[in-house]
């Protein structure tokens, strides 16, 4: 009888450890899921916080826009230095995009432009890339199904892809649809990018922000020298396209008035917000007209939580 109860006891005993374990089991798992909750919850808080900032910043640029964008050497091209803010930091740039070339400059009124296609070309060259590649771009952008010789591309390209496409057959909407074309590569698009944008419609090239490597594209034989000469030359800043063409380092250098201006419509705004493990890089386009400026696109770069 007495080994009787012990046994009882000795189960009951275990069965006693065994809901106290079941139950810590459970207490844990609760206690992790809040914890959880609450990092989830301090992330997404975080997330809008930074975001309000980054709108923040885009007012920034918009105020800025609102005064001349002449030349690279005015208020709205300085940058925000590393801003202490509540939570964090925030820094910001603007740049001028039409010290760029835009690749839908390449068809004026559904017609392939000789002059832009010549520009970019010289580009590619410049970065020792394939200049074949811009009959493979105009294809993109063009209107016919009738692929450029010999090195253009149309649906019976992109449909053998896997997944397949189709050409967009219109103007592009956002430079990273480059990828899409034939015979572009992560590493090509990558040399392009800092020297290349879009925008709807045609957007002359402001000889007073472009770069000297852009400068260059502007006619056969500049040489880096020369192109160097130019970019000095465009900090005056020039206020007519016939003053930049008479100044000296321009009038031997063959370059064309066609599709250039002194002033600028859209820009670029690059910010940056840290606040603790959150971190979120962002890029504004920007389109400036009488009535001030607005923003046209945003692309978030990088949103990483810890």
């Amino acid at each position: 009888m007495k080994l009787l109860d012990q046994n009882q006891r000795g189960i009951a005993l275990i069965t006693v450890m065994l809901i106290l374990a079941i139950a810590t089991v459970a207490v844990v798992s609760m206690s992790s899921a809040r914890q959880l909750d609450i990092h989830r919850t301090e992330n997404q808080l975080r997330s809008m916080q930074a975001w309000e900032y980054a709108y923040g910043l885009e007012s920034w640029a918009i105020g800025r826009l609102s005064g001349d964008v002449d030349g690279v050497d005015d208020t709205w091209s300085k940058p925000l230095a590393t801003t202490v803010v509540t939570g964090g930091t925030m820094q910001a740039g603007i740049e001028d995009l039409q010290g760029r070339i835009n690749l839908n400059n390449l068809l004026v009124e559904g017609k392939v432009s000789v002059p832009d296609v010549k520009r970019l070309e010289r580009l590619l060259a410049q970065l020792k890339l394939k200049t074949e590649l811009v009959q493979a771009i105009t294809d993109w952008i063009d209107a016919d199904m009738d692929a450029g010789y010999p090195h253009g591309a149309e649906d019976d390209t992109y449909t053998r892809s896997k997944p397949g496409y189709r050409a967009a057959n219109r103007q592009f909407a956002d430079v990273s649809e480059l990828l899409l074309v034939q015979g572009m590569t992560r590493e090509i698009y990558s040399k392009l990018l800092p020297y290349v944008y879009v925008v709807e419609g045609y957007a002359p090239l402001n000889v007073n922000t472009a770069s000297a490597t852009v400068l260059r594209c502007l006619a056969d034989d500049i040489s880096a020298d020369q192109a160097a000469s130019i970019f000095r030359a465009r900090g005056k800043p020039f206020a007519k396209v016939a003053e930049f063409l008479k100044d000296e380092t321009v009038a031997d250098a063959g370059i064309g008035k066609y599709g250039l201006g002194v002033s600028s419509q859209n820009f670029l705004l690059q910010g940056q917000i840290d606040m603790g493990k959150t971190h979120l890089q962002f890029q504004s386009q920007l389109q400036r007209d009488s009535g001030g400026a607005q923003v046209l696109k945003r692309q978030r770069q990088g949103l990483a939580h810890g």
